[in-house]
């Protein structure tokens, strides 16, 4: 018999998306029961919230990896390609490793006697992968909530963290902060540490709530202690470089940071990084200023205020929710105050897109309206009477041009930009893309 190939283990993969959707961790767990439960071998740090995950573990994946140790990341979702949601040292896995634990673990689903889903799957994949690299410690980002999500089958983490709280996914977390809450504070575990990043006092009560039950003591960030200094360069000085300038900063007796993630939002993420790391150090992990300096001025993190193109410039964001959409709009007037934007926007249909689209309307000289290609996304069409009607009840003046398909709003803004900024927003599925389409893929 052939070994499977790296097309035939994404057909697989993809394949259980819509298999098997009962909530719980039941599948995971057996899953893991039929490898030999790689989960068991392993340290964590597990980062659950609405807003900024994926951005935290990039910050502490690489200090960590800066330290010295052998760091597995496991994210979701991937941008360009499904290898990036696990990574070792900077390192996405290999097609044929990915292709021979898909075939590995293929034949532990027979054994079940109801498939585990898309994310399951993947879960198990990373963790076996992780176990056989011998990671010394493991970034893991939850997918959705908490409680239930098939992350939440390790044991007891070094340290959980829960980034900024928000408003997503209502339909399944709930629609009250103290729902949502709930869902992500079940990730906490008695004998771990616990960092939040705090600013939602609802929120905060079910989580304290939470690390009283379990005996564990809860730790947040001193925003007040966070301030800005002047960056080394110029947006333009960067920019010849193909980036955005570093920020740079200082929280409580750390002096003079630089952060290599753009907006007010993700010095924020850093100071919940930093009191991370203080934990760790408080566990007994060996991780030197050096690290922590080296590890926040280089890390990166994709459809994050990224430059994708210049000239043109062109940044791609994948905010999707009211909270990130609103984060993204005071990062861009930091860097760029008193200019309007031309937007190129797509997004899910079962987004709070009344709440997201008057965030950056104010700021919109013109709005290309799109699709991204997504069974869920909303048509362009609709979406874009949406984003009239609603800047009519704002009295924005805007031009929006309607473009059914991603690759013809960016051909047509890429020829009409001129010297304008372009930021691509709405998605992540939009963000991913639109980069396979710059890149040729």
């Amino acid at each position: 018999m052939e070994h499977m190939t790296y097309e035939k283990a994404m057909e697989y993969i993809h394949g259980l998306y819509w298999r098997g959707k009962k909530n719980g961790l039941e599948k995971t767990r057996e899953l893991l029961l039929l490898c030999g439960n790689p989960e068991k071998e392993l340290r964590y740090i597990h980062i659950a919230g609405t807003n900024g995950k994926g951005s935290t573990a990039a910050m502490l994946s690489n200090i960590l990896e800066k330290a010295g140790y052998r760091t597995g990341l496991y994210t979701s979702p991937y941008i360009v390609r499904y290898n990036e949601r696990i990574s070792v040292n900077h390192a996405d896995i290999a097609d044929e490793e990915l292709a021979g634990l898909t075939e590995e673990l293929a034949a532990c689903v027979e054994k079940m006697e109801e498939p585990p889903s898309e994310f399951e799957f993947g879960t198990v994949l990373a963790l076996l992968y992780f176990k056989r690299l011998s990671c010394d410690v493991v970034v893991l980002e939850a997918g959705l909530g908490g409680e239930f999500d098939s992350t939440n089958v390790i044991p007891a983490p070094v340290v959980s963290v829960i980034t900024a709280l928000g408003y997503d996914h209502t339909a399944i977390l709930g629609k009250t902060m103290t729902e949502i809450a709930t869902a992500k504070a079940g990730i906490i575990k008695p004998g771990s540490r616990v960092v939040f990043y705090g600013e939602e006092p609802e929120g905060e009560a079910v989580i304290r709530k939470r690390c009283e039950v379990c005996g564990n003591s809860l730790v947040l960030p001193d925003f007040t202690a966070l301030s800005s200094e002047e960056a080394s360069e110029t947006v333009e000085e960067a920019l010849k470089r193909g980036v955005l300038p570093k920020q740079r900063f200082s929280y409580r007796n750390r002096k003079h940071l630089n952060l290599s993630l753009s907006g007010l939002y993700q010095k924020k993420n850093a100071a919940l990084v930093l009191e991370t790391i203080d934990q760790l150090r408080m566990s007994g992990f060996e991780i030197t200023e050096e690290a922590v300096r080296t590890g926040l001025s280089t890390v990166f993190w994709q459809a994050r205020l990224e430059v994708v193109s210049y000239p043109p410039l062109l940044l791609v964001d994948g905010s999707h929710n009211p909270q990130g959409m609103q984060a993204t709009m005071e990062g861009l007037e930091e860097m760029f105050p008193d200019r309007r934007f031309v937007f190129v926007f797509g997004a899910m249909a079962d987004k709070e897109l009344d709440r997201m689209i008057p965030l950056f309307l104010p700021k919109a000289k013109r709005v290309y309206v799109t699709a991204p290609s997504m069974p869920r996304a909303m048509r362009a069409e609709e979406l874009m009477k949406l984003c009239i009607h609603l800047a009519q009840e704002q009295k924005c003046v805007s031009d929006f041009i309607c473009c059914p398909e991603v690759y013809g709003a960016l051909t047509r803004v890429q020829k009409e930009a001129g010297d304008e900024i372009v930021v691509i927003i709405g998605s992540l599925y939009l963000a991913g893309e639109v980069k396979n389409l710059l890149s040729g893929a």
